[in-house]
């Protein structure tokens, strides 16, 4: 299975920030669309960075400063990305060993979606269960 088989299955809009956003605002917007990350573009969409409640945390774990700031001073600027066409298990893999929960998914050099580890664990889920019903009618018919 490919990245693109889940993409097509979920549907979704793609939160996205620039650097300049503002701190709050881009929490504001995560809490408001149950998202726990956002693609961080540039003024010409390229991919600049990602911003996940990890590093929102860590910001106001770490830091002494009431003040917000800007997202680039919070976001993850060494992404790991993937396209539609990466395989899932190879994905999942990347996820576990590098201890991240979003990958961001470019196409034609611009982020066009986000994958997470729970779109992939529900997409497992969701073929298991579809497999485990095609034995049990299996079963039955040999009865």
């Amino acid at each position: 299975m490919r990245v693109r088989d889940i993409l097509e299955k979920r549907a979704g809009k793609l939160f996205c920030v620039t650097p300049e956003t503002d701190l709050r605002e881009a929490a504001v917007t995560m809490v408001d669309n149950a998202i726990s990350a956002m693609i961080v573009r540039t003024s010409d969409e390229k991919l600049a960075g990602i911003l996940t409640e990890r590093d929102i945390a860590r910001h106001y774990a770490t830091e002494d400063t009431v003040e917000d700031g800007t997202v680039s001073a919070v976001m993850t600027v060494d992404v790991i990305a993937c396209t539609p066409d990466h395989d899932l298990t190879e994905i999942a893999e990347i996820m576990s060993e590098s201890n991240i929960r979003h990958l961001p998914v470019i196409t034609k050099g611009i982020p066009s979606d986000i994958i997470s580890i729970r779109d992939i664990v529900r997409f497992h889920i969701s073929a298991l269960q579809s497999e485990n019903r095609t034995l049990r009618d299996l079963i039955a018919a040999l009865d």
